[in-house]
């Protein structure tokens, strides 16, 4: 039979759930809120009278965090997106590293939130630095909130394998809220100018037309490298992009100068793939062309030849809808050619458009008085 009280105390108000069982010892567990404790006293109840209920706290003292990172890596993590997957393994192989070997019984709000300011201070990669090395550069606002909530949804997970009790630590970390989502960098005259020259400089011949794809269309990188020849409709103009984000099919404008860069690109694709066996699908494929090729070293390489600091290849995105805002188009314009399902996204670049706008008024107004005079 279960029994609840209502306590007063230093830290607020608690509820106590006592449970006695004929032929079971009396268990008990405080909360803060009184349903988690009516919760909590028929699951156990429940689960005593059934005869399959084990103390989440003697669980909680012989699984470790890295057996939860284990379950959690073969029964949850690959029933989601690929990219989700790329981005959690990151998040997953800190908190193995920093609090793999705590019983789940020992993790605590204390220590969680050391780790936290470990990313707000340092960032995750700790080692000797060489000299004149820089440290690495603590992790932005949002960043963290993604550790931290990445923690949360595996002791979340926990708690329904019943290997820890209905209080989670993360309880006692503060949230992070108001994480700035929209990043926007763009590139300016001079940078573009740099990365351009730097790109067909590259040793990589399919570096340069890569980049000036993404800066025409405003597409992800893994749509760009997903493209194949079929993909490819230069009488019509078009490229077809299926392998999306929201994984809607979308079509972008090949627009002259990209034209002019893509026969010049296949010109020099057909020679390269005749030494495959066979052949290649991909419109820029790897070497023995089953697969895109990988661009991260070259794009790299001529991102620091180029001088451009702060700039990743997902900002030739921003950067491709930063000048069309800045050209007069609507944000209904730019959401349709970067493939957005709402204007929510695309809002970050509304004081572009502002500019643009004010100057289109600037010279109708100087126009209008200058005839009034």
């Amino acid at each position: 039979m279960a029994t609840i009280q209502k306590r007063e105390g230093k830290t607020g108000q608690t509820y106590r759930v006592m449970i006695r069982v004929h032929g079971h010892p009396p268990l008990q567990r405080t909360f803060k809120r009184l349903s988690d404790a009516k919760s909590w006293a028929q699951e156990t109840e429940l689960g005593l009278r059934r005869g399959d209920y084990r103390p989440a706290a003697a669980e909680a003292k012989k699984r470790t965090l890295s057996d939860v990172i284990e379950k959690y890596r073969d029964e949850v993590l690959p029933h989601k997106a690929p990219n989700s997957q790329r981005a959690e393994t990151t998040y997953i192989k800190f908190w193995e590293k920093e609090l793999g070997g705590y019983a789940l019984s020992f993790l605590s709000p204390e220590i969680i939130s050391k780790k936290i300011a470990l990313l707000n201070g340092a960032g995750d990669q700790r080692k000797l630095l060489k000299e004149g090395e820089k440290p690495a550069k603590p992790k932005s606002r949002k960043t963290v909130k993604l550790y931290r909530d990445n923690l949360e949804i595996m002791l979340k997970h926990a708690q329904n394998w019943g290997w820890m009790g209905s209080s989670n630590p993360m309880e006692g970390v503060t949230r992070i809220t108001k994480a700035n989502k929209e990043r926007v960098r763009f590139l300016d005259d001079d940078e573009r100018k740099a990365l351009l020259t730097a790109s067909k400089a590259s040793p990589n011949p399919q570096l340069y037309p890569i980049v000036v794809f993404a800066l025409c269309t405003g597409a992800r990188k893994n749509e760009i490298l997903k493209l194949t020849l079929k993909d490819l409709d230069l009488q019509r103009q078009v490229a077809i992009l299926r392998e999306t984000k929201n994984k809607e099919t979308r079509k972008v404008p090949i627009v002259t100068y990209l034209m002019n860069v893509l026969n010049a690109h296949l010109e020099w694709r057909e020679e390269y793939v005749k030494g495959m066996p066979d052949g290649s699908k991909f419109l820029f494929p790897r070497e023995d062309g089953r697969l895109p090729i990988d661009i991260r070293k070259a794009w790299e390489n001529a991102r620091d030849k180029a001088g451009i600091i702060d700039f990743r290849f997902h900002d030739l995105r921003h950067s491709a809808a930063s000048y069309l805002a800045m050209n007069g188009a609507s944000q209904l314009e730019i959401a349709e050619v970067l493939g957005h399902k709402t204007l929510q996204m695309v809002k970050r670049y509304s004081h572009l458009s502002e500019d643009h706008t004010r100057d289109v008024v600037e010279k109708m107004t100087g126009k209008i008085f200058d005839m009034a005079d």
